[in-house]
Formats: structure tokens, C-alpha cells, sequence
């Protein structure tokens, strides 16, 4: 049984363009796994998430992230998007509970 996900807003560029790219990696161009390594710091992490669930293409994300990880750099706004979240819910939760 195969499950499908409607999207409520269409792939961006940068992630089509990293999955095109990861497809074919490790036969890559220079220029290409240099596009690659700047294309993964603007990727969402839902964006790479769905990369990584990809059964086609989380091998050759695990062995991108194992030669080339060193050179990626995660944004901070998602880092405190993603870091806010659960702060704000427990936050939220001591304050429900104590209130």
C-alpha cells in the first residue's frame, strides 16, 4: 500500500534542484556538488525531511552528508524556528499547569 501526500504549496526550486542533483550524486561535477553544498543551507527542513523519508534518495543523502557534511551550515532562523517551538509549548504547558 502506497500512501500520497498532497502539498499544500509547491516545491521550491532550490529543492528540486537538490534533488536532481542528489539523484545523480556521487557523479557529479565540481560545479555541481559545489551547487549542491550551497544549495543545502537554504533548504527547509521539511525540504530535507522529505529527502531523507525518499526511499530513491536517502542513500545518497546519507553518503552526501558523510563526505560533505563538514561544509554545510544550518541556517540560524530555522535553527530558532525549529528550537522556538517546543521552548514556546513548554512554556505554554508550566503555565497552563500552574495557572
Amino acid at each position: 500500500m502506497e500512501t500520497s501526500y498532497d502539498r499544500l504549496r509547491p516545491r521550491s526550486e532550490a529543492a528540486l534542484r537538490a534533488e536532481t542533483l542528489l539523484d545523480r550524486y556521487p557523479n557529479l561535477s565540481e560545479p555541481e556538488l559545489a551547487e549542491l553544498i550551497n544549495l543545502f543551507p537554504r533548504l527547509s527542513f521539511i525540504d530535507q525531511g522529505l529527502m531523507t523519508a525518499d526511499e530513491r534518495l536517502s542513500g545518497r543523502l546519507a553518503d552526501f552528508h558523510r563526505d560533505h557534511g563538514e561544509k554545510l551550515k544550518v541556517r540560524k532562523i530555522d535553527l530558532i524556528i525549529f528550537l522556538s517551538f517546543p521552548a514556546f509549548l513548554a512554556i505554554f504547558t508550566l503555565w497552563w499547569l500552574l495557572a
